[in-house]
């Protein structure tokens, strides 16, 4: 027999920690952190940030380290979120400022379904290439 949840127990887990309060303004909470983390680094990114585009979540925001990860797991400094609407030039010309200001670790990209199936597989490169060569 599998171990794990069965769909019936899945449909009606529920996270230990219970969520914010309704009035809670996450983009309010996180302003400032952004704001400041931006002005250190490149002011250049601040429109991103006053409109919502991009944010910083520190690691003091992340909450406790499940019990689940290994010992050795070392978890980020900031998280960064640059919202896009869709694949553009002004898009990726966003998403590569924000690279090479911000230098992170690891980069994830969520595309929605259409875009994803309209790339071609291996189209993309990282923002180190010429910008001929990007998507």
């Amino acid at each position: 027999m599998a171990a794990g949840p069965t769909p019936s127990t899945a449909a009606s887990f529920r996270p230990p920690l219970p969520p914010p309060p309704p009035c809670f303004d996450y983009r309010s909470a996180s302003l400032a952190d952004t704001r400041a983390s931006v002005a250190a680094s490149d002011p250049a990114l601040a429109g991103l940030v006053e409109s919502g585009a991009l944010v910083r979540v520190p690691r003091r925001r992340f909450g406790a380290v499940p019990a689940w990860r290994p010992p050795d797991f070392a978890e980020p400094e900031d998280v960064w979120i640059l919202g896009t609407s869709h694949l553009s030039a002004e898009s990726a010309d966003e998403v590569e400022r924000v690279l090479r200001a911000v230098r992170p670790d690891n980069v994830v990209v969520e595309l929605c379904r259409s875009s994803a199936l309209t790339a071609e597989p291996g189209s993309c490169t990282l923002p180190t290439t010429p910008p001929a060569s990007r998507c």
